[in-house]
């Protein structure tokens, strides 16, 4: 039997796995940026632009005209000659009436050929459409149709025009007989096929129900084929003076009146078109209504009663920079007496006395200036520091005052440099600032978005 004592045991060795280190060493570190990204405040910058911002003044103004309604002077078949918002002059034919309905008969069936059309036709026809399709507002879909019947009027004009020539015989004829009448215009003005049963309403009896849509009642004349007599065949605007009248809070109100405001420019929204109009404030009943008087652009929004527009006031442009980034800073406000050039030293600076006597010239970055006072921080100056006026006695004790500066921070060299701001305007989300100023910002500088997160010379990654 084998002697077992001699038998020497060997401890196992441990290997050390240098990739499982490498790997754990690398992981911990992720995990560490991940934990500091997710806990620590995320710092975006943002470039500073050019922008404008106007006070939002939208309304849905009501638009009061001098307007005409024409009623059908006999019964029979209608034919119209004028476009839909043609402006026509006394004695234009408007409309006809055939009472055997022979004639416009053979004038509808013969506007369905082919009929070649004139360059000055085309002209017309391409505007009308470019002006829909630019104005198009898949929220009014009726227009479509308002579209579609007043194209195919143009159309059914520009072929009457020609073919009346053709059977101008028998259009005599039906003349003499008593069958077929054309009527024109009592007075020049624009063409309307539309009533909205609006049409008596002046600026002596507009009410606050007025502004009801409920209370429109909007009849499309170009689609009759037949007439009575005595039914609205057609509406006439008498003039270019034109009114558009709009409630509004008596904070504006108010404000108009404060500033005699006579003049205000206004945007259609409908097309974004602009021009000014002359106004005026007037009360009812405890109700404050804007009256704007216009001369021009009768025409192009002659069917429409309720126009949305804005009013352009308190329009501001500048620098354009969201409100997250605007923060206030203290600082001290030093006279400007004791500021001198000095030590060779193209910079104004400050005599601070030390504490074991004696004087030392410091620099220290001014942000700010008035007529009186420039504004310092401590990061050169402390509080409490003494300093001595040049060629006097006189002293001043740092942060004996103060004063605290809107502004933002700068980080163009990539650490936070607050920057004064001077505000403008400012709404909800963004404000306007001036451009230009000494210690303030200049265009496309970099600043931080969140300023209350953020301080002075912090490193920004």
């Amino acid at each position: 039997m084998k002697n077992t004592n001699n038998i020497v045991k060997f401890h196992k060795q441990i290997q050390i796995n240098i990739g499982l280190v490498i790997f754990g060493i690398i992981f911990i570190y992720v995990l560490f940026h991940i934990f500091s990204y997710l806990t620590s405040d995320n710092i975006t910058v943002y470039e500073v632009k050019e922008g404008t911002i106007a006070q939002n003044y939208t309304y849905q103004a009501l638009a009061i005209r001098q307007e005409e309604v024409v009623s059908a002077a006999a019964t029979g078949d209608l034919f119209y000659y004028a476009s839909n918002l043609d402006q026509v002059g006394v004695k234009s034919n408007i409309y006809s009436i055939d009472t055997s309905g022979e004639i416009t008969q053979q004038l509808k069936a013969h506007s369905d050929e082919t009929v070649v059309l004139t360059d000055s036709d085309f002209s017309h026809l391409e505007s009308k459409i470019r002006d829909f399709v630019y104005e198009y507002d898949g929220n009014q879909y009726q227009k479509v149709y308002n579209f579609k019947t007043d194209l195919s009027s143009n159309l059914q004009q520009y072929y009457s025009n020609r073919l009346m020539d053709e059977i101008s015989a028998q259009i005599d004829q039906a003349t003499q007989e008593g069958k077929f009448t054309f009527y024109t215009a009592p007075t020049s003005g624009v063409v309307v096929y539309q009533t909205d049963g609006y049409e008596t309403l002046t600026l002596e009896n507009v009410s606050s129900d007025s502004f009801d849509t409920g209370h429109l009642s909007v009849t499309n004349l170009k689609t009759q084929d037949k007439i009575e007599a005595g039914q609205p065949v057609y509406k006439l605007i008498l003039s270019d003076q034109w009114n558009l009248v709009m409630l509004i809070d008596e904070g504006l109100a108010q404000t108009l009146l404060e500033d005699e405001t006579i003049y205000l420019q206004i945007r259609f929204l409908e097309d974004n078109a602009t021009t000014w109009a002359a106004c005026s404030v007037t009360q009812k009943a405890g109700d404050y209504y804007l009256v704007l008087s216009l001369d021009d652009s009768v025409a192009r929004y002659a069917d429409a009663r309720f126009l949305p527009i804005e009013l352009l006031m308190d329009e501001q442009s500048g620098l354009k920079i969201p409100n997250t980034a605007i923060t206030e800073k203290e600082f001290f406000t030093v006279p400007k007496s004791y500021f001198f050039l000095g030590n060779d030293s193209k910079s104004s600076g400050l005599m601070v006395a030390q504490k074991k006597g004696g004087y030392e010239f410091v620099t220290p970055t001014i942000y700010y200036e008035t007529e009186d006072y420039y504004y310092i921080d401590s990061e050169d100056v402390s509080a409490d520091a003494v300093i001595q006026q040049p060629n006097s006695q006189n002293t001043y004790t740092i942060g004996s005052q103060t004063a605290t500066l809107q502004g933002v921070y700068n980080i163009n060299k990539g650490y936070a440099v607050f920057k004064q701001i001077d505000i403008l305007y400012q709404n909800e989300d963004y404000a306007i600032i001036s451009t230009g100023t000494t210690y303030g910002l200049s265009l496309y500088d970099h600043i931080v978005l969140q300023g209350d997160q953020v301080e002075e010379n912090q490193i920004i990654h």
